[in-house]
């Protein structure tokens, strides 16, 4: 890799969600409004909207390979799989609450550093020229690739499964850092509006953190406008279909114009009510309530009783509308910044 000055980036990446905001930074950054892009990463969870991966097939093919910015795909595995393994020890932060008491409560939130911000992380370390090193015995499992998960044996269960570690397949092979000096400039999808979320906690030595939208001054809407006049106006928000911090609006949506999503969601919220060792129950709907039973046609703050909230403080408005940012691996739409983690 050729050697670049310490104050300027060895690559710019950006971090690609196919949403709205990152769609119209990647199509600037064909139309050379933005310096050029040396690549796009896309962190697939497995559980996007067909609509998402639709549009992230015709990006590639209409803007990023005729612009020469590669869409670099990654994965960590399918999270509404993974988080129904009990031999994994995954989580989606869900609305809990418990059957007995009724105390209600929400799961933490781990799904983005893992399944967002991790994989995006190793892939920036290897195009930055990173060694892998050559596999080796997982020593969780001892190299036969099942193990009792502890969290298991914790319960008394000491049934044998897949090593969550290795995924089964008993090697591991790990990326390390990148070569000294080179680091990325990896421009994030922020909008005016979204400031509040800015956060450069997910910083590293070989990744720092840019925000185009904000230098160019452009809004969210302003976003919606640009790439409706580019021909992109159906850009939709990427988001795991079975998101908690779906709103109601969107639920009707799914419900009501993507079938195939609204089935996915309402098998996966039965399934995901009760795991190994829980007292409480998990629900995928604010109202702890099963999502094909959830009031989700009640748009107005006065159609909810104060005991459909979790308080008094419950914003009904929250509840019809949901978060309106996207699921960025910077700042989920919990509100909550993130930091990487080395894998």
């Amino acid at each position: 890799m050729t050697p670049t000055p310490a104050d300027r980036p060895t690559l710019r990446v950006l971090s690609l969600g196919a949403g709205i905001q990152s769609t119209a930074l990647l199509l600037l950054a064909a139309e050379g409004r933005l310096p050029g892009l040396d690549g796009a990463i896309f962190s697939d969870t497995g559980w996007e909207p067909a609509a998402v991966y639709h549009h992230l097939d015709r990006l590639e093919t209409e803007v990023a390979k005729p612009a020469n910015i590669p869409i670099y795909r990654v994965s960590a595995g399918r999270i509404q799989d993974d988080v129904l393994n009990p031999d994994k020890q995954r989580s989606l932060p869900a609305h809990t609450q418990d059957p007995e008491t009724g105390d209600r409560g929400m799961l933490n939130r781990r799904c983005t550093q893992t399944y967002k911000l991790t994989p995006i992380m190793r892939k920036t370390r290897l195009l930055l020229g990173a060694s892998t090193s050559d596999p080796a015995p997982c020593r969780y499992c001892a190299g036969t690739g099942t193990r009792i998960a502890p969290w298991r044996a914790k319960l008394n269960d000491h049934t044998p499964g897949q090593c969550s570690v290795c995924d089964g397949t008993g090697t591991l092979t790990r990326v390390g850092q990148p070569p000294r000096g080179t680091w990325a400039e990896q421009w994030v999808g922020f909008s005016t509006d979204e400031i509040g979320r800015v956060s450069t906690r997910a910083d590293t030595q070989y990744a720092k953190s840019r925000h185009p939208l904000l230098e160019l001054g452009m809004s969210r809407t302003q976003c919606e406008a640009y790439l409706k006049s580019r021909g992109w106006g159906e850009t939709a928000k990427s988001a795991c279909i079975g998101c908690p911090f779906h709103g109601n609006a969107e639920w009707r949506r799914m419900r009501d114009t993507d079938p195939e999503s609204w089935a996915d969601a309402v098998r996966f919220d039965k399934a995901y009510r009760t795991g190994p060792g829980l007292r409480h129950q998990r629900f995928l709907h604010i109202s702890r309530r099963p999502l094909d039973e959830a009031p989700i046609d009640r748009v107005r703050p006065s159609e909810w009783k104060q005991d459909d909230f979790f308080d008094a403080m419950y914003d009904a408005e929250l509840a019809e509308n949901g978060d309106p940012d996207g699921c960025s691996p910077y700042a989920c739409r919990s509100g909550q910044a993130t930091t990487e983690v080395a894998a």
